[in-house]
């Protein structure tokens, strides 16, 4: 990288801070931030920004109103669908990188495939 980044972990006075939360849900939620890329219908391919009900398996496209199996669009790491996450938050993204033996142990831990995305919150 260049640098050798210095990562608070502990919250200092007027200091940010890098912080991990881990997030699980019964319900699929539709995970995005201000950095979102809309994925392309793969029919048309008219952008798709945002899923209104995550919990629905299919959505129809708003160019061509093709049926679109949501946890099939592709959002360049800008998006995600999952019921359980990792967020770790006031971290520049690529001092965030997940390496294969962090996404292997998880998948090994939890029985699930695990991805990662950058996902840029605003402010409101």
């Amino acid at each position: 990288m260049g640098c050798s980044p210095d990562i608070e972990l502990d919250p200092h006075e007027d200091v940010p801070y890098c912080y991990i939360e881990v997030e699980n849900s019964e319900e699929l939620h539709f995970i995005s931030g201000i950095n979102t890329k809309a994925a392309p219908c793969p029919k048309c391919k008219n952008g798709i920004a945002n899923i209104p009900n995550p919990g629905n398996t299919q959505l129809s496209c708003p160019g061509c109103g093709e049926n679109v199996i949501t946890s099939k669009l592709n959002w360049r790491k800008s998006a995600f669908l999952a019921k359980n996450w990792i967020r770790i938050g006031n971290i520049y993204e690529f001092e965030a990188v997940p390496n294969d033996q962090l996404l292997n142990t998880l998948e090994t831990k939890t029985g699930e495939k695990w991805k990662y995305a950058y996902i840029r919150e605003g402010l409101l």
